[in-house]
């Protein structure tokens, strides 16, 4: 159980006003990472529109937040069929909304990440939301053997989020102050 934060100093030790209640807002950035890997990359069927699911993963084992990568071998629509696209969704959630950002990547046969897209703002996911590229990569770059993106057949994607989590510490009164230092 995380403690809660003083209050601001009194006015006597600060030289600024008393407050009879307060807030503290603590913005803490969650970072976790996932590695999925198809095998036999080439030879999935999947018509333009159709999906792959990656399993489940999360930050951790205590974090309810479930989450899952989505592709789309063959592109989303028509704009995008000559492109993989790829997606980070948000499976469940016991909030109502979920600030993150995310960055995509291909780990090439040295392990090395190659062809990065990154989030440009933390995005909202609510359940059964998902966020991502359209066009990630091309499929003729990305089935180029010359381009040493599927060794062994196999396309090994990356995926970095950084969650944002915010706690507020607040007092609306004296009493309520009084309460919270007594505990500590």
């Amino acid at each position: 159980m995380s403690r809660v934060p003083s209050p601001p100093p009194p006015a006597e030790m600060s030289g600024g006003p008393v407050a009879e209640s307060w807030c503290y807002t603590q913005i803490k950035v969650v970072k976790f990472s996932y590695m999925w890997t198809i095998n036999n990359f080439s030879f999935c069927r999947e018509e333009m529109g159709e999906v792959i699911k990656s399993s489940t993963f999360s930050s951790g084992a205590n974090d309810k937040l479930k989450w899952c990568l989505r592709v789309n071998p063959k592109g989303l629509d028509e704009e995008s069929k000559d492109y993989l696209s790829l997606y980070l969704l948000l499976v469940s959630c016991p909030k109502a909304e979920v600030r993150a950002k995310f960055k995509f990547s291909i780990l090439n046969a040295k392990g090395e990440e190659t062809k990065a897209m990154e989030s440009q703002r933390a995005y909202r996911f609510v359940q059964g939301k998902d966020w991502g590229f359209k066009k990630f990569i091309r499929r003729d770059f990305l089935l180029d053997e010359a381009n040493g993106l599927l060794p062994d057949d196999k396309l090994t994607l990356f995926c970095e989020v950084r969650r944002l989590q915010r706690t507020k510490y607040c007092n609306d009164a004296a009493t309520e102050w009084l309460r919270w230092s007594l505990n500590e």
